[in-house]
């Protein structure tokens, strides 16, 4: 047998296409950013950050392969107008409505513009490049369309082709940067003053991986089964390993790019993309920001690709009547248009969306994961704590968008233990999951047999337990 056709080819090169998908634009601006801003607290924010940008995903991986129908399968879990409330949030806000716009947008912003304008940083841009950004647009999305046009090779044009290339960039970009950048000892920004592993934590928010998790949790199912995975047992080892290659490659990569940014601290940068462009300049000149803008070109184009595969799978399901060019084509139409309306338009909504949405993920995951070595089917152990989740961060939300209107729902938030950090949802979420697990117990559905959870999800949950 060739290596090519052996299961050990499939999961590297899925575990590859995977951190291609996951490594996006805001993989590179954020750990820089946090290196720039943390300053001597930076190891501390790095592993907030890791936590929730490297951890939660693969975890998030793990729990989605606990069910052979990857998102939809788990969101029923927490009910099934809550789920589909979940799901279709996840898929609009990694999807068409704000994650491939954006990748779309900023790829532009990071890797083409600066290139025309002499001297230019990304930061200089403004919309009244408006044809620029059309024509740019335009030529990305027809790249995206060929690559998720045949999705059975969808990975594998990943994997194999773009992941090295963008991996090789970030390679040289690093280790010239620990040669030849000096080390700094800057005092960190105030956010990270106080509370360096909270704030980190929060920020690991921002790069919308373990909402990404449930994303591409069914293109990798798919892909696994289409290669020669035919059991539950082996779907789901096979996702977990894949998961674990990317976050180990995640985690690598946002250590060199945090450690990159705490080089160039205390030069009065404002982003990750200004961060990152000053550290290749400095480094290879005017070289220095061709290597930058194909290193941010390939992470957006391979995440780009990713989300447009998973979201077409997705409202797929809702919507079967509709083929799979057809479907594509209204992913490509509506992420072209809210493109071409700018950057600036289409991040105001990422922090509200955030704090709403990654709570209740958050418990869905954990709950998957204590599902796993639990014997018997849990049903208010999901319900209670997403519920809970979504019922306080709706709230820390409408606070995030700084409208006046809600600037006194703070004061309650703050009330809560954990409320100073943005975290106000943990201790009733937990309250909630022992409430849940009690309730369970109480109702027969923790048993002490396995042989109940033969089927559906649970024969999954039981190959789970004997790996």
């Amino acid at each position: 047998m060739k290596f090519r056709d052996s299961k050990t080819y499939t999961l590297v090169i899925t575990g590859l296409a995977l951190f291609a998908m996951f490594f996006g634009a805001g993989n590179l601006i954020f750990p820089i950013m946090i290196g720039v801003d943390a300053g001597t607290n930076v190891s501390w924010a790095l592993i907030g950050f890791l936590c929730t940008g490297v951890l939660l995903p693969v975890l998030g991986m793990i729990a989605v392969a606990t069910s052979q129908d990857g998102i939809t399968g788990i969101a029923n879990r927490i009910g099934r107008v809550p789920g589909l409330v979940f799901t279709v949030t996840v898929f609009l806000s990694t999807g068409m409505l704000y994650a491939i716009p954006r990748v779309a947008t900023v790829s532009y912003e990071m890797s083409v513009k600066p290139l025309l304008t002499s001297g230019g940083q990304p930061s200089d841009i403004t919309s009244e490049d408006a044809v620029g950004l059309a024509v740019y647009t335009l030529v990305f999305f027809a790249v995206v369309t060929l690559m998720v046009l045949n999705p059975t090779e969808l990975l594998e044009r990943i994997g194999a082709w773009l992941t090295p290339a963008l991996v090789i960039l970030l390679v040289v970009l690093i280790s010239a940067a620990f040669f030849k950048l000096p080390s700094t000892a800057v005092a960190p920004a105030a956010k990270f003053a106080d509370n360096p592993m909270p704030t980190g934590i929060i920020e690991g928010y921002f790069t919308m991986d373990a909402l990404a998790s449930f994303v591409f949790g069914i293109v990798i199912i798919v892909s696994l089964r289409n290669r020669g995975f035919n059991t539950k047992q082996q779907v789901f080892a096979g996702t977990a390993k894949a998961g674990v290659i990317a976050g180990t490659l995640l985690a690598l990569v946002y250590i060199g790019l945090t450690l990159l940014g705490n080089r160039v601290a205390g030069q009065g940068l404002t982003n990750g993309a200004q961060a990152l462009a000053t550290a290749a300049s400095s480094l290879f000149g005017r070289g220095g920001q061709v290597i930058f803008g194909l290193i941010a070109l390939l992470a957006c184009l391979t995440t780009a690709v990713g989300l447009v595969g998973a979201s077409v799978q997705y409202f797929r399901t809702l919507f079967p009547r509709v083929g799979y060019k057809q479907m594509v084509a209204v992913h490509i139409a509506v992420s072209l248009l809210l493109a071409n309306m700018g950057l600036e338009a289409i991040l105001k909504v990422v922090a509200p969306l955030n704090q709403f949405i990654y709570p209740a993920a958050i418990c869905v995951i954990v709950v998957c994961l204590v599902d796993i070595p639990v014997p018997g089917k849990l049903k208010w152990a999901y319900r209670l704590p997403a519920w809970v989740a979504f019922f306080i961060s709706a709230f820390e939300a409408l606070y995030s968008t700084e409208l006046p209107a809600f600037e006194g729902l703070r004061y309650y938030l703050d009330m809560l233990p954990l409320g100073q950090v943005q975290m106000a949802w943990v201790m009733p979420a937990l309250v909630a999951l022992i409430a849940g697990m009690v309730l369970d117990a109480y109702q027969g559905r923790i048993k002490h047999e396995f042989e109940d959870v033969a089927e559906s999800d649970g024969a999954i949950l039981e190959g789970a337990r004997g790996l």
